[in-house]
């Protein structure tokens, strides 16, 4: 039976708060297959955070990249906002890692950042990082760097270059949102070696749909209940 891949969208947003520390280190504990997380650029740093607009996550007004000092903000969890260095320290090599760039000219300093790393055996299932946007500029700029990391563009809707986008970035999935999902359209994405994982699935039926549909994995925010379907 082919495999069919749960990952935590944001660590467990639906359960620990979104891209925090406390989160991850929650979504370590569960019987997953990856945890997703956003970054954003900000003074030559990266760090993990999904909105651009600070109140939602932190009760403060502005925007992140107008931040001076990130490190001194809290999320409304109370945990400072991680760096992404703190989020690969904890988990690396011990489960894959979906990287979703958020700010624009962010995939070079990823790279870099990546390269200070060890090196990771490839053994089954996920890759063990998988670098996703929905800049696909940025995907592809890292095609072009020969990125050694697999890649993945977000699609809000239906897309109408898919074949060209698969000859350009030769990516290892698509990231497809759950309410536009056209099966027809994923079943010529698989037929080219390419897999289909959808965004963000957190109904129980519609799990057991996508799993009968062949789709290839599910981004849910309730990672501890839906992978036991």
């Amino acid at each position: 039976m082919q495999s069919f891949y749960f990952i935590g969208h944001r660590g467990a947003a639906g359960e620990e708060f979104e891209n925090s520390m406390s989160g991850f280190k929650y979504a370590m504990s569960l019987d997953i297959d990856a945890v997703e997380l956003d970054i954003q650029l900000n003074q030559g740093e990266l760090w993990v955070i999904h909105d651009h607009d600070l109140e939602r996550l932190t009760g403060n007004t502005g925007r992140f990249d107008e931040l001076e000092d990130p490190a001194a903000l809290r999320l409304l969890n109370g945990d400072p906002i991680p760096k992404l260095s703190e989020v690969l320290d904890l988990l690396w090599g011990k489960i894959p890692i979906n990287i979703e760039i958020k700010s624009a000219s962010t995939g070079l300093a990823l790279l870099e950042l990546l390269e200070q790393y060890p090196a990771l055996e490839q053994t089954s299932g996920l890759p063990w990082i998988i670098i996703s946007s929905f800049d696909h500029r940025q995907i592809l700029e890292l095609r072009s760097q020969n990125c050694p990391w697999a890649l993945a563009p977000i699609i809000l809707g239906i897309p109408l270059n898919a074949g060209q986008l698969i000859d350009e970035i030769k990516p290892f999935s698509f990231h497809l949102y759950n309410e536009y999902l056209d099966i027809e359209l994923v079943r010529q994405i698989q037929r080219q070696g390419v897999r289909v994982m959808v965004f963000t699935v957190n109904k129980p039926d519609r799990v057991q749909e996508l799993r009968s549909a062949g789709i290839d994995g599910i981004f849910t925010d309730y990672p501890s209940t839906l992978p036991g379907i």
